[in-house]
């Protein structure tokens, strides 16, 4: 749900939402208030350590952050040293911080960290192939030919049947050549495909029936806000839900929903599933630093233990960085791309932990129709389901020679068209922890 909250702020902002920190204010010390001190106090070593905060933090409000070169996933002893410099870095910055620090400038230290250790990845340009010696005899037989072609044009009748000889020549030893060429793109073309099929076979099949698509997006900035405004903003969002007639409340159940902070067993279970490869957010941290570095996301734990408890959602994981999926070929107008929301990995970490809970929650004591409802179900394959459906359908009107019609329904905007009202309606229908639905509604 949090995600579809978060392209609403997309929708205000741009195709680029990602907040730009202004330069860093000084950290307050917990426990400590933030009245005017006096000169001894303003030279004391906390407030100097407080300084030197910012110094570090100062590099990280660039608006666009670059990809860390980080190393190989198997090079154990590198991300072994990472992870020791991370939790000390941490621990020095961030030890007696307030909560709002830690949540708005955890990503930042991990991510400069990182840039300091490793460096930005540069853009790799690519070469052109380098050609061998059949290609290269094949450009100069079709130089050749061309220029013999001119001299036959140019020449008299006793010489050009010598030069169409020569030319004849040429060009049989070209359609030699060619021919060899083809069966050798042939064959590593079939090399190629084989080796993606045993690589990943569902991505290798998916590109076989995959329509080609290509453009960029060419429209005004303005006109896209507007756009992204008109479809992600809900200009009734704070009016209540009239009385709805009907609707059965399902009776509480005996034991009630899990609202404790996120143990470590489950953060760990929402990294390791996640895709290593999958894009960060606005602050540049990818799931791998965390798959990689156990010190550290114990770390993120106990922040994320902190911010369930206190109830506090960083403005960091409701900000994303906006990105247009091409839909078909030649694509130019801004309905032609599917835009997607990439948020910071620490707030998807937390929001996960919160969804699956929800949907352990829901199965468990028998809220969800699984005969109707498909998505989101863990060990239910709808798509599997519904395209079995309509294959029997249709071999059934065949054999009993029967008209069938079917129908697809498209809902537009489907996840970003719910009123954030019915969400908490139906959070409260099914007797979920206010804390859940307090920390839903404060996301947004």
């Amino acid at each position: 749900m949090v995600p579809y909250c978060s392209r609403v702020e997309a929708g205000k902002l741009g195709l680029r939402v990602a907040e730009l920190r202004p330069m860093m204010q000084r950290t307050a010390i917990a426990d400590k208030t933030l009245e005017n001190q006096s000169q001894v106090q303003n030279h004391s070593a906390k407030k100097i350590q407080a300084e030197n905060r910012d110094d570090i933090l100062r590099h990280c409000s660039s608006d666009k952050r670059q990809k860390i070169n980080f190393p190989l996933a198997s090079s154990g002893k590198q991300w072994e040293d990472l992870d020791s410099i991370l939790v000390l870095k941490i621990e020095s910055l961030l030890g007696k911080s307030i909560l709002e620090h830690k949540l708005a400038t955890f990503g930042d230290i991990v991510y400069q960290t990182c840039l300091d250790t490793f460096g930005a990845k540069q853009i790799q340009t690519k070469c052109p192939p380098q050609r061998s010696r059949r290609q290269l005899e094949m450009d100069t037989l079709r130089k050749r030919k061309r220029k013999l072609k001119k001299q036959i044009r140019a020449a008299s009748s006793e010489e050009t049947n010598g030069l169409l000889v020569i030319w004849c020549q040429l060009k049989a030893r070209h359609t030699a050549l060619s021919r060899a060429e083809s069966a050798r793109k042939k064959r590593s073309q079939k090399r190629k495909n084989q080796e993606r099929f045993i690589r990943d076979p569902f991505q290798f099949a998916r590109q076989l029936f995959q329509q080609p698509k290509s453009g960029t997006v060419t429209v005004e900035r303005e006109e896209l806000e507007t756009h992204l405004k008109k479809t992600y903003s809900d200009p009734t969002r704070e009016i209540p839900l009239e009385e709805t007639t009907g609707l059965v409340w399902p009776a509480a159940p005996g034991i009630k929903f899990d609202s404790k902070p996120p143990s470590l067993q489950e953060v760990m279970a929402v990294v390791s599933k996640a895709r290593a490869k999958s894009a960060p957010g606005p602050n540049g941290v990818p799931y791998l630093l965390y798959k990689r570095c156990p010190n550290v996301l114990k770390k993120l734990h106990k922040i994320l233990r902190s911010a369930w408890k206190n109830i506090k959602i960083s403005k960091e994981w409701m900000t994303a960085e906006g990105v247009y999926i091409l839909k078909e070929q030649d694509s130019r107008g801004i309905n032609q791309f599917r835009p997607i929301s990439l948020l910071n990995i620490e707030g998807k970490i937390f929001f996960s932990v919160m969804a699956l809970r929800l949907t352990k929650y829901l199965t468990e004591k028998g809220y969800i129709n699984t005969s109707i409802q498909k998505g989101g179900i863990p060990g239910v394959s709808g798509c599997l389901e519904h395209a079995t459906m309509i294959w029997e359908a249709i071999q059934s009107s065949k054999s009993e020679k029967l008209n069938l019609d079917l129908v697809w329904l498209d809902l537009a905007n489907a996840y970003g068209s719910v009123p954030h009202e019915m969400i908490q309606l139906a959070l409260r229908m099914y007797h979920v922890s206010d804390v859940i639905r307090v920390m839903l509604d404060d996301s947004a």
